[in-house]
């Protein structure tokens, strides 16, 4: 990569980041109101509508393989990092660049068994909204190939010897 695609990856992977926070603010807003109406309409009216339990698990799933890519760029998911903290420069960087080849793998399942899910439920209907259910598992793999993005640059970044893609270990004393 020359020069020039580092900023360019850069900015895409900014308005990436940007895009998901609000698709995932939308749709947390979307599953608020949902969930409301529920309310409002058990206890109040006493004949809530059927298709706000099922929007509210569907939306929750979009929310949270979304939410799930957004976590893996900004390099928030919770880490144990106790062995980290006892490894040298070079420990760690061999030990990240390992989690994340094993991260990476299990995120290349997850896509590709959700591109399957998504194939074997694309003729099938839910009841109560009559949404294609092939929607809803697209979640999964829209996650996952998100979050492979994400775990590849941060892969390529460690590879090249990029210490900002250690996340706070690179900040401990060796």
């Amino acid at each position: 990569m020359d020069s020039q695609e580092v900023p360019r990856l850069s900015r895409a992977l900014n308005y990436l980041d940007r895009i998901l926070f609000v698709a995932i603010g939308l749709i947390l807003g979307a599953m608020v109101l949902d969930v409301t109406i529920q309310v409002v309409f058990r206890y109040i009216v006493q004949d809530p509508p059927v298709w706000t339990e099922e929007a509210a698990r569907y939306l929750l799933a979009w929310d949270v393989f979304l939410a799930m890519g957004l976590a893996f760029g900004r390099g928030s998911h919770i880490v144990v990092d106790a062995l980290m903290m006892v490894l040298p420069k070079i420990g760690k960087r061999v030990l990240a660049i390992f989690g994340n080849v094993l991260v990476l793998v299990f995120l290349f399942l997850l896509l590709r068994y959700g591109i399957t899910m998504v194939q074997l439920t694309s003729n099938t209907t839910s009841t109560g909204l009559g949404l294609n259910i092939g929607v809803v598992y697209a979640s999964l793999p829209t996650g996952a190939a998100i979050s492979m993005l994400y775990v590849l640059v941060r892969l390529w970044d460690l590879i090249r010897g990029d210490d900002r893609s250690l996340g706070s270990e690179a900040m401990m004393v060796d």
